[in-house]
């Protein structure tokens, strides 16, 4: 029985109906000479197989009595794939935009939380001799960039499908009794005082640089991308349990190019494209616009984390970006400025700073804000916690494969948050980086437009770099 960090804890306390906190991706492989039956069957005998090197996989979560102290892991003694794998479309062949409108209606799904926290569907027949895979799993089971090195347990360099010796048959442990989950939680709000102290101790080292900056009185300083308070915009409000993923992709050499023209990085590109293209939706739209928006950009600090036990190794930037500019290209300097301060604010405060805040607050008080803030509808109120999110998550340059086949393409997939309601989510594969725009469609009706707008303000600073 093992504890839960308090980043887990937080997404698994932090989630409502309406704010399911999962993750995942679209995978398209292509079928070669295999036909539907066989693909199928090939993915279940892959996952028998590996599915050992996965052991978070077979565990599912029990809570701690009232919620005091952190949730924990346990093996499920009924643990079966056929509980996990799903298939979907099984007599027909579909396209891709039904595969893109399936995932936008399984995305938002809560898990059975009796069970492990994670679901695979299987569409087998996609135009083009194709098929699919849509993975979703918790955010207390996995980051961005461990949810990739998940995934790569699972494939392989070549087309050939060996599956080498079959593990031993796995034996879960039996699960702990009543008794022992209350000696653990006991013992465990002893723990949680220390750490209390510790943690708070290390969240209020950081006071003093943060302080101290803000009295600079600079329009945009270094405080400021951190303790921000977002603007409400015309697509701002209470979420619904609906979802919608939208893909786009470009050649990583472009945007390296156009980072290297500019001398930014290839992250300042991107959240330049998804700002200048999310203002021109709304504007578009006649939705209002504040003077800035806030965008939310989540950091690894996996190379940081060492031996910490946390599937979510993860920090946040918060970067607030001027709504109006001269041309991408000035919004563009503007953003690579901002986040320079963000980034020396981060390490001020230190990439632990939210880890060490999530390790204080109890679940039960987390579960109870947040629902509250959901059944009542707050974000219909007040200006949401920020006002968009950009993720990019690296992923390998060579081709990869399932069960023999190859995998053309992988769109990630993002929980959206109660306020916002939008989240661009990148993942690079070959040399492609591709876009997952996850949106609440409720808020954010004709969200292609968006993407269109990234495609379009792209062309626009190829075009400044000739």
């Amino acid at each position: 029985m093992e504890s839960l960090s308090g980043l887990d804890a937080a997404f698994w306390a932090a989630e409502t109906d309406t704010m399911p906190l999962n993750v995942g991706g679209i995978l398209v492989f292509d079928r070669g000479v295999l036909s539907a039956v066989e693909s199928y069957d090939r993915i279940l005998r892959l996952l028998s197989a590996r599915i050992h090197l996965l052991p978070y996989f077979r565990k599912k979560v029990v809570n701690a009595p009232f919620g005091l102290v952190q949730p924990y892991w346990v093996d499920d003694p009924s643990f079966s794939l056929s509980n996990h794998v799903h298939l979907a479309f099984s007599n027909e062949e579909v396209s891709s935009d039904q595969v893109f409108d399936f995932a936008g209606s399984v995305l938002p799904r809560r898990f059975d939380r009796s069970r492990p926290l994670w679901d695979l569907f299987v569409i087998p027949r996609v135009q083009g001799n194709r098929f699919a895979l849509i993975a979703t799993l918790h955010h207390a089971l996995t980051d961005g960039v461990s949810g990739m090195e998940a995934l790569s347990s699972l494939f392989d360099l070549s087309g050939e499908f060996d599956l080498q010796a079959q593990p031993k048959p796995h034996i879960p442990h039996e699960p702990p009794s009543q008794i022992e989950v209350a000696a653990k939680t006991l013992f465990g709000l002893t723990e949680h005082a220390l750490t209390t102290l510790a943690s708070g101790a290390s969240a209020l080292k950081v006071l003093p640089n943060v302080l101290s900056e803000s009295l600079k009185g600079e329009r945009v300083n270094r405080a400021a991308n951190v303790l921000v308070v977002s603007r409400r915009t015309g697509t701002s409000g209470a979420i619904s349990s609906h979802r919608r993923v939208i893909s786009g992709d470009v050649e990583l050499e472009k945007l390296s190019g156009i980072a290297a023209k500019h001398g930014v990085k290839v992250n300042d590109v991107l959240i330049a494209l998804c700002h200048e293209a999310l203002v021109a939706y709304l504007k578009s739209h006649n939705f209002q616009l504040p003077e800035d928006l806030v965008a939310m950009v989540p950091v690894s600090i996996h190379d940081e984390a060492g031996d910490i036990e946390s599937k979510n190794k993860v920090s946040a930037m918060f970067l607030r970006v001027p709504t109006v500019f001269r041309g991408s290209d000035d919004l563009l300097a503007s953003v690579h400025g901002i986040t320079d301060r963000a980034k020396t604010v981060h390490s001020e405060i230190g990439s632990f700073f939210f880890y060490n805040v999530a390790e204080i607050v109890p679940p039960v008080v987390l579960q109870t804000v947040f629902r509250f803030a959901a059944d009542a509808e707050l974000f219909d109120l007040v200006p949401p916690l920020f006002n968009y999110v950009v993720s990019n998550v690296p992923g390998p340059d060579v081709d990869l494969f399932l069960a023999g086949c190859r995998l053309e393409n992988v769109i990630p997939m993002a929980p959206v948050a109660d306020g916002s309601g939008i989240t661009f989510a990148f993942v690079s594969y070959r040399r492609i980086v591709n876009l997952g725009l996850v949106v609440d469609p409720e808020l954010y009706p004709d969200a292609e437009d968006i993407v269109q707008g990234i495609d379009r303000f792209l062309d626009e600073l190829l075009e400044l770099g000739e």
